[in-house]
């Protein structure tokens, strides 16, 4: 067998678990009656298509809050819950080697939570065409686009916590403890702040804004705001950095953050897991 091979084998298995398809309709089912309740705020924008963008980047904003959590529980046990079990054990003996495991789980669980981002989708580009007075298409398929993007995010994040760790209780309190760091703690104030408070008040340096935005940025749901302004930052909120600002403070940046924490969980956890002991 290969990664693809074990994909394919993981894909029919996750695609039976209740959890994981009831944490998609869930969100689905969100994004529908968000689209509806958010119908009426058009009316406090100077044109319509400028509150259906609006109402697009409000799509994603909320998606950063939910699609994490719909991501977590679909993957977190994907390579965890089968060394609890002893499964693991048969797996690697097909032989397959740990890097198609963690390949190969990766890819099964990440092509199921993209198809729920795909549904929900459908049922934006639904509620547009019936209940809003224009679809702007471009905006549409970068909404889609980056959902997809966060999805993928933090399936990587998952697989690699599931990769690090032996057990289910371990899996989901490490993964619990990045949502709330991650998600959570940020939505109080950006990183960037905290960084700010260490840096001039306990530390007594100068003000460093381009470090404190820097620090902000390379938080996934940052990032994703930040190519977010590049389609409008009057909707989107928050303020562009200076033209003469550093690259790695541009919003253009901001793609490479998110790739990045796609690579970086995986690497992490595939060195765990190919040191491992999973007799």
């Amino acid at each position: 067998m290969s990664a693809l091979d074990v994909a394919r084998k993981d894909f029919l298995d996750a695609r039976r678990s209740k959890i994981v398809w009831l944490a998609i309709a869930i969100y689905v089912g969100f994004i529908g009656l968000f689209m509806v309740i958010q119908r009426d705020q058009l009316r406090f924008h100077d044109t319509a298509h400028e509150g259906v963008v609006s109402v697009l980047v409000g799509v994603v904003t909320a998606g950063s809050v939910l699609i994490p959590v719909v991501a977590l529980v679909a993957a977190y046990l994907a390579i965890a819950g089968e060394r609890e079990t002893g499964s693991i054990a048969f797996l690697l003996g097909l032989p397959n080697t740990r890097r198609d495991v963690v390949v190969g789980k990766f890819v099964s669980r990440s092509a199921v939570i993209v198809l729920g981002v795909v549904c929900a989708s459908l049922v934006m580009a639904v509620s547009l065409l019936a209940l809003y007075p224009v679809f702007p298409v471009r905006t549409y398929l970068v909404a889609m686009g980056l959902m997809a993007l966060y999805a993928v995010i933090y399936v990587a994040i998952a697989i690699g916590i599931s990769a690090s760790v032996a057990s289910k209780a371990r899996a989901a309190a490490v993964g619990f403890g990045v949502y709330v760091a991650l998600n959570v703690f940020t939505l109080f104030a950006p990183i960037g702040s905290h960084v700010r408070t260490l840096h001039t008040e306990v530390l007594g340096f100068a003000e460093a804004p381009t470090l404190y935005r820097f620090v902000s940025q390379l938080v996934p749901s940052e990032a994703l705001s930040q190519v977010m302004r590049t389609i409008d930052v009057d909707i989107a909120g928050g303020s562009l950095p200076p033209a003469d600002a550093p690259f790695y403070v541009q919003p253009e940046f901001a793609p490479v953050v998110l790739c990045a924490w796609i690579v970086a969980p995986l690497a992490v956890g595939y060195t765990r897991f190919k040191s491992a002991d999973v007799s």
